[in-house]
């Protein structure tokens, strides 16, 4: 029996999952997705773990111009009972962040609440990008940059790996359209929260209690 390697919902993880059933049609051009040619695959699968039965919906794009092929899942059911209870900042918190990263901030809680793993992940690095920017960080690359965060005491040592993360999360959700367990972005949202509460909110809240 053929098997797929995705992410398991109940497992929490990827894992390599046996195809009971599956349908694959050929697609042509997709605009919305950025495809220009490749496949669909509907498939019913079953863990080869904990024996959960769920569907797998994949495409498989094959980029002509540069010959690469990626992967896009979605795994089904959805998370949907958990919709609109993501830990993020409150509305007076937010108000706080400089208007390039509260716009940033507000595109990243809409792909959580719309279950869109993928742009999540790219959002979450490019809110790091953003920080490190406006905080006018120097460095050939974002590596270097959340560094010089670190150096310059805007960030933790606890926080510095965990936002170098953020950036291969970032990266494999460009680059390999991978879409990264709710629950992985979810824990990275909050370490995002926990710098952006250290750098622009405290420090404002700190000024209006100064006598």
């Amino acid at each position: 029996m053929k098997t797929v390697l995705t992410y398991c919902l109940e497992c929490d993880r990827e894992t390599t999952q046996k195809i009971l059933f599956s349908k694959k049609l050929k697609t042509d051009e997709k605009e919305n997705i950025g495809i220009e040619t490749g496949y669909e695959d509907y498939m019913v699968i079953e863990c080869g773990g904990c024996k959960t039965n769920s569907f797998l919906y994949r495409i498989t794009s094959v980029h002509s111009e540069h010959g690469e092929t990626f992967l896009l899942d979605e795994n089904f059911p959805k998370h949907s009972d958990r919709w609109g209870e993501f830990n993020f900042l409150k509305e007076e918190d937010q108000d706080s962040l400089p208007r390039q990263i509260y716009d940033l901030y507000e595109e990243i809680k809409m792909a959580f609440e719309n279950d869109s793993n993928v742009l999540a992940g790219i959002g979450l690095r490019t809110l790091v990008e953003a920080i490190c920017l406006q905080q006018k960080m120097t460095g050939d690359n974002l590596k270097i940059k959340i560094n010089n965060l670190h150096t310059n005491g805007l960030i933790s040592t606890s926080e510095k790996p965990i936002l170098d993360k953020l950036r291969d999360i970032g990266n494999a959700s460009a680059h390999q359209i991978k879409a990264f367990p709710i629950d992985k972005l979810e824990y990275a949202l909050g370490i995002v929260n926990h710098v952006l509460m250290s750098i622009y909110i405290l420090p404002k809240l700190n000024k209006k209690l100064k006598l």
